[in-house]
């Protein structure tokens, strides 16, 4: 399992009981086009620093000083960003960022009292590991399907009625949620309204049932 679908499968938790319910952080299966529209910025930044915010309270927050390589989304909100806050918990949606290699990530982010805040549910992959296609799209692509809906599918028999969205099956058919569709596709909006795949996928063939 590559690092994107490790980040995408751990921010994804299933909770059995009413303990975890209250405990454990949830998130569910975005596709990181999704994650591009719905996130105030995104960046691609070297982790630097870290420090405890609040450090004796419950709410403590970890305060990640970043090096801002590129920003793809949110200059028209803020104009730098020299640092990024998230939780000190994990069952908070806190995300672990590895300040010794001073990594470098893709991160997506919210702006709630002029500061940037990242967690589990968003995007925080290593630079190295986002793909030649997410790269692109970051600039282009994945602006022109913000109008559309990318909808998470986990059965074959998923289905839609709809013309502006996008059936998203990398768990049918590759049993990752970092698969060929998360990587190397984007849910575009055509001059008619309807949404489709760019570039158009090919027809799969269920993996379920089949017989030699």
């Amino acid at each position: 399992m590559n690092t994107f679908s490790h980040t995408l499968l751990f921010g994804t938790v299933f909770l059995l009981t009413l303990k975890e319910l209250t405990e454990a952080c949830s998130c569910f299966p975005t596709h990181p086009q999704q994650q591009f529209c719905n996130a105030d910025v995104v960046i691609r930044g070297k982790v630097i620093s870290k420090e405890f915010i609040n450090a004796k309270n419950v709410d403590r927050q970890v305060r990640y000083g970043i090096k801002m390589i590129k920003m793809f989304k949110g200059f028209h909100k803020i104009k730098d960003i020299d640092s990024v806050y998230t939780s000190a918990e994990s069952s908070m949606c806190g995300i672990e960022l590895d300040v010794v290699k001073k990594m470098e990530y893709l991160l997506t982010g919210h702006l709630w009292e002029n500061k940037v805040t990242i967690s589990l549910c968003g995007l925080s992959i290593p630079w190295k590991d986002v793909s030649a296609f997410q790269m692109e799209s970051l600039s282009s692509t994945y602006q022109m399907g913000c109008n559309c809906k990318i909808t998470y599918c986990y059965v074959e028999s998923c289905d839609t009625r709809a013309p502006n969205e996008c059936l998203w099956k990398d768990w049918v058919y590759e049993h990752t949620l970092g698969g060929q569709e998360a990587q190397n596709y984007a849910c575009i909006q055509r001059k008619d309204g309807s949404c489709i795949w760019y570039p158009r996928l090919p027809v799969k063939q269920p993996i379920y049932g089949s017989h030699p």
